[in-house]
């Protein structure tokens, strides 16, 4: 072979080399693929498992995720692995409600609106568990399961010689897949736990959020809006988002901080981690125009319950509370109030007003501009003073009530702020049948709970005071009512 002939063979082989090397790093690290597995899923099933497109951002390893409980075992609130982080695990499935698992380059989990939207609760002590989507997660621990992550990356245990084993203990890794796991996926995941650490290390200077709550946009204001770190905390209770067509028009989030629904379903999931190279725009349809139609779960409480129940409600008692509740409860919480889904000043309504000051007009200013390069079309967003009064639908399991989750009990709400509880148990799934909501004091609250302190900055359960003038038969009378909602 001549001289020019081994020159061009090489090359040949050089430019062979890296072609297949740029395709094996592309399968191995980038390729996306779709989600299979929900191809004849339906919509609830989408909602549940579907991706928002958080997972080039937000996604962990699928097999790193699996082994963490095990090589962290104490860094989990309680036994039982991720449950004991509240979330909902239906019987079958590889991963609880909320999170999706989605090939790019390699499966990813990340969390999705269920993440948030999903409610767990039993009717008798020993019952197992029901779940509604799209009701709010009162049982889910966020901010400790963010911990969890970052905690994990932040220790030396989290490298390829410690978690290869654990992986290969459950799954028989290609070769090819242990290589990329070891050097790069490994080590690539450490690095962004490390930083989403970092990122959330504003928290540690605020009030503990517990189960079913979340300060959603002080992470976008620190972060996507690139706003400096303030005082602010922003700590609410997660929400129902079941028929929203019911909502239509209305006020949106607790402050009514913006009014279009299609801007919140979008926000949310950049929210989530979406962006605009990774907007899944037909999974984001779907679970729209599906939330639309989704309804409020129908009350356990009826006349129709056998004598002893503790759901049976008593006729006489329910027509007098539904006068009651059109007296004195309609303008701002029934479909036909002329105040229903409006925001009403918070210095009327007297509650814990942290979640208003939060939000900025500059916050509002900047997200409805986030991101110049991308029309995301947002020009919702507005700075408001109150809290939306809300549709009632689903009431009996909203519990605790107020935005900020900080009374027990409707019961308790129906009293004055210095007779309700100042520290009550939340996050136990046992519906209280005698005053409506969950469970909140007892042996089992607390070992099931997140001790919730009234005197804690953004906790307080001031405020809210309709109703407190009534006499004790016309509170149980209006209570017996709200029980059928």
């Amino acid at each position: 072979m001549t001289t020019r002939g081994k020159k061009l063979t090489w090359l040949a082989v050089l430019l062979f080399l890296a072609v297949s090397v740029g395709i094996t790093v592309w399968v191995q690290l980038f390729r996306e693929g779709s989600q299979e597995h929900l191809a004849d899923a339906t919509a609830e099933e989408w909602f549940k498992y579907g991706s928002i497109g958080s997972e080039s951002s937000q996604g962990v390893p699928y097999w790193i995720w699996l082994v963490l409980p095990k090589v962290f075992p104490d860094y989990i609130p309680g036994p039982g692995g991720y449950t004991s982080f509240g979330f909902v695990w239906e019987q079958g499935r590889e991963l609880p409600v909320g999170f999706s698992k989605k090939t790019i380059g390699f499966e990813r989990v990340a969390f999705n609106c269920a993440f948030c939207h999903i409610t767990r609760y039993r009717l008798q002590p020993d019952q197992l568990p029901h779940h509604v989507a799209a009701g709010p997660g009162h049982t889910i621990r966020a901010q400790d399961y963010a911990r969890f992550l970052a905690r994990a990356g932040n220790d030396d245990r989290f490298n390829p010689d410690t978690l290869m084993p654990e992986i290969d203990r459950i799954y028989d890794m290609s070769w090819i897949q242990t290589l990329f796991y070891r050097y790069f996926i490994i080590p690539a995941t450490k690095k962004a736990l490390v930083k989403n650490g970092w990122q959330l290390a504003w928290t540690i200077t605020k009030p503990e959020w517990g189960p079913g709550r979340i300060d959603p946009f002080n992470p976008i204001k620190f972060g996507i809006l690139q706003m400096g770190i303030d005082n602010t905390i922003g700590s609410a209770d997660m929400v129902p988002i079941w028929d929203m067509a019911a909502r239509s028009g209305f006020d949106l989030h607790w402050d009514g901080l913006n009014t279009d629904y299609h801007e919140v379903v979008v926000s949310s999931a950049i929210g989530d981690g979406m962006t605009y190279q990774s907007i899944p725009e037909e999974n984001l349809a779907r679970i729209e125009q599906w939330l639309q139609e989704f309804p409020a779960p129908k009350s356990p409480f009826n006349t129709e319950q056998p004598q002893g129940s503790p759901y049976r409600l008593d006729p006489d008692k329910l027509a007098a509370g539904e006068s009651l509740f059109i007296a004195h409860c309609g303008e701002c919480h029934s479909r036909q109030g002329k105040h229903t889904g409006k925001v009403i000043p918070v210095k009327e309504l007297g509650t814990d007003r942290h979640r208003v000051d939060m939000w900025t007009q500059e916050a509002a200013n900047r997200y409805n501009a986030y991101q110049k390069e991308y029309d995301w079309g947002m020009e919702h967003f507005r700075n408001v003073d109150g809290y939306v009064a809300v549709l009632l639908d689903g009431l009996w399991l909203r519990g605790p009530y107020l935005h900020n989750g900080s009374v027990p009990t409707v019961r308790d709400l129906l009293n004055g702020p210095d007779q309700r509880p100042q520290v009550f148990y939340r996050g136990h799934d046992l519906i209280d049948p005698v005053n409506l909501g969950f469970i909140s004091h007892g042996r089992e609250a607390r070992q099931a709970g997140f001790r919730f302190d009234t005197r804690i900055p953004g906790n307080g359960n001031q405020g809210h005071t309709y109703g407190i003038n009534l006499s004790a038969m016309e509170k149980d009378a209006l209570l017996e009512f709200l029980k059928t909602l």
